[in-house]
């Protein structure tokens, strides 16, 4: 006998089932009308969504990339990609690939700056990510992805962790110092991880291992999704990579008849170069046949680069190893140290890292994707079994021990010369990838996880206490201080609050402190606030403040710079620096930050009166004169500002235009005295001009 759900039951489930699973649990002609609302509902919703924002301070691989854009077209909502000013050329290529290909493109890119302690910061990504209500966000320990679980917060938002290469929470956890100490930014990290695992709505996990890190560090599993990879066999096959073949070998001047081996990875010790090398030494040496008609390659670039060459110079294997320089000429499809687009080069690759790429995200890339982009192409990977694909490679060949040169150089000879062998394990792989990474199946599927987050409401445990800080936020703007701090006390008690919304009520303690004149205590919470926050630009702003008011200006300086780095479209962290270079008499610089600081917010009338009082100081107005146009346009009822335009215009040998801006003074104001005096001193001056 059949069970009928109950309602509530249904209703249950509804939020973790796709609209057409929903039709299947309810029985009848009820359960699929339902459903058929439902998901009218949903497109509803989605026509009028905001777009998506995906979060990579370094591109992934151009296979994902085409994830996220497939994704973007699914859902027919447009895709913006926030990344570093470097990946402009990753990008450009992406895009050409899907233009051959007659791929619509879905992703716009914006590129930004970040800083150069950490590529994973993107300066002002806060501010840009307010207009959209979903974003995905590259890794779990990036920056970028804890600027984007601030955004999300703020903006009431929903926030995915693209987890594509899991970094474990224990990575550098024993890094030391030279004098033995633990590094500062060990804790930092620590405090960033926790943050961005704290605030995601999900995790998307590629493989069992970043599912069951998220799950040790106490994440709830309904906020663990775990889904397959995925590549387009269409764009990676043995067709294609023959033709590519050919290509390639022409323009690098690669004999054709050659057996090539190509090493995957950067030129770093950490992807197993140099064992390659001596690998490679060790196969010549044992079979002389292959002398002059085997090839070992690499391209790319790394910390161990001039290591790895000495080394190959040092064995005479000058003539039977190729560097290709992924910035020259004849490779401007290749990107950084991803090697899909030119893998077709080569017979056999080698997959050997020794070390996790945990340690550093920005030195090694994940080389999944381009070990899939090769088995697709019908190309044989020789692995050592490290990480997720080499233990699914070891289920159709053959795996070298991780540091044995001579079992890799074994594996090298056995791919050479058993080609029967190696063309059945081409073929077993080709249909495993076929049926266990379908590109139209897996982009469905990831589909609707974005489109179940944006179409479901996010209801957030901290948002009342994000409504009272805004509260506190406007009392201190209304120099509302005592009040403020009363209530900043009463914040204090929500055992919801974040690390983040800690670090920002501190910050407010310190503005309220600073604003009365106790600047010691000001000085002090902002440090409490950045031990907890240590990217707030306003804690640096008001630092930097501080030290304008105690005139120390060499301090206010480096303070300010921080805040700029952190939130470069903040004008009034750029006032603030021209302020500190005023104060040490760089003129120069000091009227550069001002003009910056007006044109970030044309409103800003202490910056526009600094900027007046620099002008004639220096003697130059064409700055101060644009951008008191460009302010009256907006407030043309201003009289104070038309009367300092025109004192600049006057001081210029402009008097007709001076003239007519104080009779527009005049309309709006008749009594004014000081617009009658300039008029008198015009008309003195057009007097004296006249002949006697």
């Amino acid at each position: 006998m059949k069970t009928t759900s109950s309602l509530e039951n249904i209703l249950k489930d509804a939020k973790n089932k796709s609209f057409s699973d929903l039709a299947q649990i309810i029985e009848g002609n009820g359960g699929k009308e339902l459903a058929d609302m439902q998901q009218i509902h949903a497109a509803h919703i989605l026509s009028g969504a905001k777009r998506i924002a995906f979060v990579a301070p370094q591109l992934p691989h151009p296979c994902e990339l085409e994830i996220w854009n497939s994704c973007a077209i699914k859902l027919g909502i447009e895709g913006a990609l926030y990344t570093n000013h470097s990946e402009s050329r990753a990008f450009t290529h992406f895009a050409k690939m899907l233009h051959l290909s007659n791929t619509p493109i879905y992703l716009t890119c914006y590129t930004m700056d970040s800083m150069p302690e950490n590529k994973t910061f993107l300066s002002g990504l806060e501010k840009e990510l307010e207009q959209y209500s979903l974003i995905i966000s590259l890794g779990e320990n990036s920056l970028a992805s804890y600027q984007a679980a601030k955004a999300k917060r703020i903006n009431q938002a929903r926030l995915i962790i693209w987890q594509n290469a899991p970094r474990p929470p224990h990575a550098n956890v024993g890094t030391r110092s030279p004098n033995g100490s633990p590094l500062p930014n060990i804790a930092r990290e620590k405090t960033v991880r926790k943050e961005i695992l704290k605030n995601a709505d999900l995790i998307l996990c590629f493989d069992k291992d970043g599912a069951t890190w998220s799950y040790l560090e106490e994440i709830s599993a309904q906020r663990i999704r775990r889904v397959a990879r995925t590549i387009n066999t269409k764009r990676y096959s043995s067709e294609i990579s023959s033709i590519r073949r050919i290509e390639l070998r022409s323009a690098l001047g690669l004999p054709e008849t050659d057996f090539i081996f190509f090493h995957l990875g950067p030129l770093e010790i950490e992807s197993g170069a140099l064992d390659s090398v001596f690998a490679f030494k060790n196969l010549l040496q044992s079979n002389p046949t292959f002398q002059g008609n085997a090839r070992l390659c690499f391209c790319g670039t790394g910390s161990a680069g001039a290591d790895i060459r000495q080394s190959v110079v040092e064995m005479s294997l000058d003539d039977h190893v190729y560097f290709l320089n992924p910035n020259g000429d004849d490779l401007k499809e290749i990107a950084g140290n991803q090697f899909s687009s030119i893998i077709s080069v080569c017979d056999a690759v080698i997959h050997g890292p020794i070390a996790p790429v945990n340690g550093n995200p920005l030195k090694c890339l994940d080389s999944t994707y381009d070990v899939m982009c090769a088995l697709s192409s019908e190309i044989m990977t020789i692995s050592n079994g490290h990480n997720w694909i080499g233990e699914w490679i070891s289920r159709f060949y053959k795996t070298y021990s991780s540091g044995s040169i001579h079992s890799l150089a074994r594996l090298m000879q056995e791919t050479i010369e058993k080609q029967d062998k190696v063309t059945n394990v081409k073929g077993a792989i080709k249909k495993a990838i076929a049926n266990e990474f379908p590109f139209e199946k897996n982009i469905n599927e990831i589909s609707e996880v974005f489109k179940s987050l944006i179409v479901n409401i996010a209801v957030s445990d901290t948002e009342s206490a994000s409504k009272l800080i805004e509260q506190i936020e406007e009392m201190v703007i209304a120099k509302q201080y005592i009040d403020a701090i009363n209530l900043i006390s009463q914040a204090f008690q929500k055992s919801s609050l974040s690390v983040v919304q800690q670090a920002n009520l501190f910050r407010l303690i310190g503005d309220c402190f600073t604003k009365l004149g106790d600047l010691d205590n000001g000085v002090a919470n902002y440090t409490k606030a950045l031990e907890l926050d240590p990217y707030c630009a306003k804690c640096y702003i008001g630092l930097g403040t501080v030290a304008l008011q105690r005139n120390n200006y060499n301090i206010a300086v480096p303070q300010f710079q921080k805040a700029v780095s952190l939130a470069p479209n903040d004008d009034m962290a750029s006032l603030g620096l021209g302020l500190s270079f005023e104060g040490l008499n760089e003129f120069k610089e000091a009227l550069s930050w001002t003009v910056r600081a007006c044109h970030l917010k044309a409103d800003n009338t202490v910056a526009i009166y600094n900027l007046v009082k620099l002008s004639f100081e220096m003697n130059e107005f064409a700055d101060a004169e644009r951008v008191l146009i460009r302010y009256i346009s907006l407030h043309p009822h201003d009289v104070n500002m038309i009367y300092t335009l025109g004192t600049i215009t006057y001081k210029t040998g402009k008097q007709d235009i001076a003239l007519q801006l104080m009779e527009n003074i005049l309309a709006l104001d008749p009594m004014n005295s000081r617009a009658h005096s300039l008029i008198a001193q015009i008309q003195k001056i057009e007097q004296q001009k006249k002949p006697a």
